[in-house]
C-alpha cells in the first residue's frame, strides 16, 4: 500500500512540474505579450444615473397616483397639459 501512495505522489509531482513548465513557456511567448496589449477606445458611452438629475429637476410636481387616473381621459388631459406647459431646461 505504501508503494501505491508514493507512485501517486510521484505522478502529482510530475503534473505540477509540467504545468509550471508550460506556464513558463507561455508567459515568455509572443502570444502572451500580444494579449497584454491594449487599445484606446474610439468612442466612450456615457449613461448618467437618473438620480443625479433629481438635484436640478423637481419631479414632485409631475408625479401622480395611478389609482386616481381615469384611463379614458388620461391621454387627452396629458396632451392638453403638454400644450399648455412648454418646459425650458436651463
Amino acid at each position: 500500500m505504501f508503494g501505491l501512495k508514493s507512485v501517486y505522489f510521484y505522478l502529482i509531482a510530475c503534473q505540477i512540474t509540467l504545468i509550471k513548465f508550460f506556464k513558463k513557456l507561455y508567459f515568455s511567448s509572443k502570444n502572451y505579450n500580444k494579449s497584454l496589449e491594449t487599445k484606446t477606445p474610439q468612442q466612450v458611452y456615457y449613461n448618467p444615473n437618473p438620480f443625479l438629475l433629481s438635484i436640478i429637476t423637481s419631479y414632485r410636481g409631475e408625479s401622480f397616483k395611478i389609482n386616481e387616473i381615469d384611463t379614458n381621459i388620461f391621454w387627452l388631459e396629458n396632451k392638453k397639459k403638454n400644450n399648455k406647459k412648454k418646459k425650458n431646461f436651463f
